[in-house]
């Protein structure tokens, strides 16, 4: 193996190197190896490379192990030993040796550990020793995240039997309901004749347990499905379920078209909610063809289906136990699911199927009972199948570690939308007319979405890793991407040709900078940092320096936001409310990035990811510049007008 060999077999994989060469430098196991091991066994797996250093730059150093037998031997012990190390999720396989420029290394690859053995954590103790690959750094789990992911190695969880609840904490009209819609799905099952307790406990809402006073009781499943909402709330305080429709234009200034909510005009449980959100999702939706109409999904379109199917996978894969609600997002870019809970499989699992790995089977059971959500394991390979058959964009799963929760998005947009291909076409010409079809892709992804990355192009092309790594390459080389970050992290923006920039549209956005104006107006979005330069001879407002000078700040931040700007930046300790209020007032009637509203209050930025952006964001205070790419690399944010802000649901 090469330099560049090595090079390929880390671009998509989060990738850790460390020398392991030991006081006498003939090596030794590095104990930072095993928080580096539990955290990616416990995210999404990676690589470890013992005998090597990673520069500043992201390049390697190679030194090499020179006992390499003794460093591998102490490595299988240790991971074997529950003491130490409470699960290996390794087999022989994924440790390997490897030669690369007359060097030796030890090369492991750890998978996501299964369910069952997560938490995967060190010294015996779940609760200090629960490691999380959060950005290419190991992080300790809190104790609650910790908590979580113990809870979701129990099985059947929700199935379990709630002893101080009775059948009166179920609503009987939604039992009724439900009843009605098994009688139409399944008009020969033997079920519906029995009366309502019966029925109740032979498809687990209830049980009888063995042993008790034989009084039916619900299950945690039940009630979830069916239970009367206040019952539901005294288990479950934090309990959210939430339809939004979003404006077709992103400046419109209503946050949504229609909504539900619990807003006490109807019984917020699962059932109730799916039967509201799904008449809302597809009402309106638009294919290419279209078959017999009817009630039933057997009278509907795949695309139909696909949707259907995306709403209860967030129902049924959900951590109800978890802190934030369960939104369902329909708007021009599409459909979005987002429920609390991360993915129990690697995302790459669930696209090939074949698995079948719920979080609440209970729960899967009862909307499977309805003929909904029963693929076992075949929902992702239909949703893709059917996007593909409509030359839509492919869907895509993200996880959000910080907030503990995984997104579905389905776009409803062209797998070569015409806005990207044109732009890419009037600044590169034939550059790009002759790309192959992974070129293209490639291309019309970034432009489209903003970025793309290796994950992302693994969703939308059955090329081969190596052969994504190698056009990536080229495409950088040739100067139509840039690349930023490493390892995993890096993603490709795309870039316009350097002999013609100031001539060519806006990258990131399309729209194009109108110098005649006189002004940059930063919320029209119309000049982007992406553009590579400001025209001063324009006049245009720049943002950074309003941010980072207080004192030439616009006319509409009034004394009282000077005052409180001001404070902060001259402040090592402030409180969360006044930092929320420098943000805002930062952001008022402007777009702004995270650097540059740091660069205002003197913070760092990652403290304004983690603590206070996206807060303000989910409060409904912050808007989003590029709401349907929350990882946009030129994401910025504007306040909410006082009109807008209220409660985010």
């Amino acid at each position: 193996m090469n330099a560049e060999e090595l090079l390929t077999l880390r671009e998509g994989w989060d990738f850790e190197a460390k020398l392991a060469g030991g006081r006498d430098g003939r090596g030794a196991l590095p104990e930072s190896l095993w928080e580096t091991y539990a955290a990616m066994a416990n995210t999404q797996g990676g690589q470890i490379l013992l005998g090597a250093k990673e520069r500043r730059d992201g390049s390697l150093e190679l030194k090499g192990i020179l006992d390499l037998d003794k460093v591998e031997r102490d490595f299988w012990n240790t991971v074997q030993n529950p003491q130490k190390v409470s699960a290996n999720v390794l087999s022989r396989d994924h440790v390997r040796r490897i030669e690369v420029e007359g060097k030796t290394l030890l090369l492991i690859e750890v998978p996501k550990a299964s369910r069952t053995d997560r938490p995967v954590h060190l010294n015996g103790s779940w609760e200090r020793g629960t490691f999380l690959r959060v950005h290419e750094v190991d992080r300790r789990a809190d104790r609650e995240r910790a908590r979580r992911m113990l809870a979701d190695s129990i099985r059947d969880r929700d199935s379990g039997v709630l002893d101080d609840f009775t059948l009166d904490d179920l609503d009987a009209d939604s039992i009724r309901r439900y009843r009605e819609y098994f009688a139409v799905r399944r008009p020969d099952h033997t079920f519906i004749d029995k009366n309502d307790e019966d029925f109740l406990v032979a498809i687990e809402a209830a049980k009888r347990p063995r042993g008790g006073d034989g009084v039916a009781r619900p299950t945690w499943a039940g009630l979830w499905m069916l239970g009367d909402e206040a019952s539901i709330r005294e288990l479950l305080p934090p309990w959210h379920l939430s339809f939004k429709e979003l404006p077709d234009d992103p400046r419109d200034p209503r946050r949504w078209l229609d909504r539900v909510h619990p807003d006490g005009m109807w019984n917020a449980n699962l059932f109730e909610f799916y039967l509201r959100a799904i008449r809302k999702l597809h009402d309106g939706l638009k294919v290419p063809f279209a078959l017999e109409q009817g009630q039933f999904r057997v009278d509907e379109t795949p695309v139909h289906d696909a949707v259907r199917e995306g709403l209860v996978n967030m129902l049924v894969h959900a951590d109800y136990q978890g802190t934030t609600g369960l939104r369902a997002i329909k708007g021009r870019f599409g459909f979005e699911f987002i429920n609390p809970g991360l993915l129990l499989v690697p995302a790459e699992q669930v696209w090939r199927g074949g698995v079948s790995e719920p979080r609440n089977p209970a729960l899967q059971r009862l909307f499977g009972f309805l003929r909904l959500g029963e693929r076992e394991g075949s929902g992702g390979p239909t949703m893709r199948r059917v996007w593909q058959d409509q030359h839509w964009r492919a869907p895509r799963l993200q996880e959000d570690l910080e907030n503990n929760e995984t997104h579905l998005v389905l776009p409803t947009e062209s797998l070569l939308p015409t806005q990207a291909v044109e732009a890419l076409e009037e600044s590169w010409g034939d550059d790009f007319r002759l790309q192959g079809e992974l070129g293209r892709t490639i291309l019309v992804t970034a432009q489209a979405e903003g970025s793309v990355n290796h994950a992302r192009m693994r969703e939308l092309s059955d090329a081969h890793p190596h052969d994504l790594t190698m056009k990536f390459q080229e495409l950088v080389r040739n100067g139509m991407l840039e690349s930023q970050g490493r390892t995993r992290g890096t993603f490709y923006t795309t870039c316009l040709p350097s002999n013609d920039v100031s001539s060519k549209p806006n990258a990131a956005t399309s729209e194009p900078n109108d110098a005649s104006s006189g002004a940059n107006d930063a919320s029209s979005g119309a000049n982007d940092a992406s553009s590579g330069a400001n025209d001063a001879s324009s006049g245009a407002n720049d943002i950074s320096s309003e941010a980072n000078d207080i004192s030439s700040a616009p006319n509409d931040i009034s004394s009282e936001q000077r005052r409180v700007l001001n404070h902060v930046r001259s402040s090592q300790r402030i409180t969360p409310t006044v930092m929320d209020e420098a943000i805002l007032a930062i952001c008022q009637h402007r777009w702004c990035t995270a650097e540059e509203i740091g660069a205002a209050v003197q913070r760092k930025v990652i403290t304004l990811r983690t603590r206070y952006l996206p807060r303000l964001v989910e409060e409904g205070r912050l808007q989003l510049r590029y709401p349907n790419a929350p990882r946009h690399p030129h994401q910025a944010y504007r306040a909410q007008s006082t009109k807008e802000s209220e409660p985010s649901t």
